[in-house]
């Protein structure tokens, strides 16, 4: 998994959500979402949160990036969906 996420490819799936989503209102404020994946970022610009309700992924300063997840499956349905998005998705 380590391989697979990396600050390009984060950056890239927010372009793509942005762009081809509906705006809503996250936790973190506006946002993104697209495919139930909703994205939005902090009041600094420097964080980009990525979320489908169950795993919550931080891409911070430096590309360095977090997730949050209760289960190894939990986050394998999340890549799963962003890699939907970047293959399916302008």
């Amino acid at each position: 998994m380590q391989n697979e996420i990396d600050g390009k490819f984060l950056l890239s799936l927010y372009s793509k959500i942005e762009k081809n989503g509906k705006a809503v209102t996250t936790a973190n404020g506006a946002g993104f979402e697209l495919e139930g994946i909703t994205v939005s970022q902090g009041f600094d610009g420097y964080d980009a949160y990525f979320s489908d309700g169950t795993v919550q992924l931080t891409l911070g300063f430096h590309n360095k990036w977090h997730a949050d997840a209760s289960e190894e499956k939990q986050m394998e349905a999340f890549l799963e969906r962003l890699r939907y998005i970047q293959k399916s998705y302008r």
